[in-house]
C-alpha cells in the first residue's frame, strides 16, 4: 500500500499561527506531491472542536481522504476522532477508523474487517496529531538550546507507541513551491529491521511550518511540498 498518512503534517502550516501564544486560524491549503495535488482545511467548528480535513485526488492511481477531529487545550492535542479512506490502483478500498473516548480512557477502533479497542493513556496523540503536536512544541523550544529529540506516545492500527523523532541541531536551505526558507531537519526514527524513512522540515521564517515531507514506506518513495495556504475568516 502507498502510505499517504503524512498530510496531517503539512495541515499544520494552514493552521497558521503568528506566534507561539497565538490561536490557530481557520484556513485552507494546496499541497503538491509527486502522486497529485492535495486540498487541505482546517476549521473550528461551533462546539469548539477542530476538524482537519485533507483529499488527495492522484486521478487513476490514488484517491485519498482523512479527517480528524480534536481539541486543543494548553497547547496540547486531544484527539477525538480520526477517519480515512484511500483507493490505490489495482487494490480494494481501504478504511480505518477511531474514536477518543477519554471519561472511559479508551479508544475504539475500525480498521478493515478489524475492531477492537485499547486503553487510553494519558496525551495519546492520533494517528496523525504527532505532526501536528511536533510543530506546536518546536514553536516554544530554545533555539539557542534545540534538543536532540522529541517523543510521543501514539495510537496507531490498534496499538498505542512512542514515536521519537531526532532533530538536526542546525537549519539547512529548502526549495519549495511557496518558496526557499531556511528550515529544522526532523526525521522520525524507525527500528533498524525497518526500511523506512519520515523527514519533515520546518520553517521558523513561518513559525515552524513544515514545508516539506519526505516519506519512503520501502515501496513508493512520496515527497510532499507547500504550495500555498490561506486564513479563512
Amino acid at each position: 500500500m502507498i502510505k499517504i498518512f503524512l498530510t496531517l503534517a503539512l495541515i499544520t502550516n494552514i493552521a497558521s499561527f503568528r506566534a507561539s501564544d497565538n490561536p490557530i486560524k481557520q484556513s485552507i491549503a494546496t499541497l503538491e506531491s509527486n502522486v497529485g495535488e492535495m486540498e487541505v482545511e482546517m476549521i473550528q467548528l461551533k462546539d469548539g472542536k477542530w476538524k482537519l480535513r485533507s483529499y488527495l485526488d492522484g486521478g487513476r492511481i490514488v484517491k485519498r481522504e482523512e479527517i480528524e477531529y480534536f481539541y486543543l487545550e494548553d497547547n496540547f492535542i486531544r484527539p477525538i476522532e480520526y477517519d480515512f479512506s484511500m483507493k490505490v490502483i489495482l487494490m480494494r478500498k481501504y478504511n480505518a477508523s477511531a474514536v477518543f473516548n477519554w471519561d472511559e480512557n479508551k479508544v475504539s477502533y475500525i480498521e478493515k474487517k478489524d475492531k477492537g479497542s485499547v486503553v487510553l493513556e494519558e496525551k495519546v496523540l492520533g494517528p496523525s496529531s504527532a505532526q501536528l503536536q511536533l510543530r506546536l512544541d518546536f514553536r516554544k523550544l530554545d533555539l539557542e538550546n534545540i534538543p536532540k529529540i522529541l517523543k510521543y506516545k501514539v495510537f496507531w492500527r490498534g496499538l498505542i507507541k512512542e514515536r521519537i523523532f531526532d532533530i538536526q541541531e542546525n537549519p539547512e536551505r529548502v526549495e519549495t513551491p511557496l518558496g526557499n526558507y531556511l528550515a529544522y531537519k526532523v526525521s522520525r526514527r524507525y527500528e533498524e529491521d525497518e526500511a523506512k524513512s519520515q523527514v519533515f522540515w520546518l520553517a521558523p521564517e513561518l513559525d515552524f511550518s513544515v514545508i516539506k515531507i519526505f516519506n519512503d514506506d520501502g515501496r513508493r518513495p512520496i515527497t510532499v511540498e507547500m504550495k500555498s495556504f490561506k486564513e479563512i475568516d
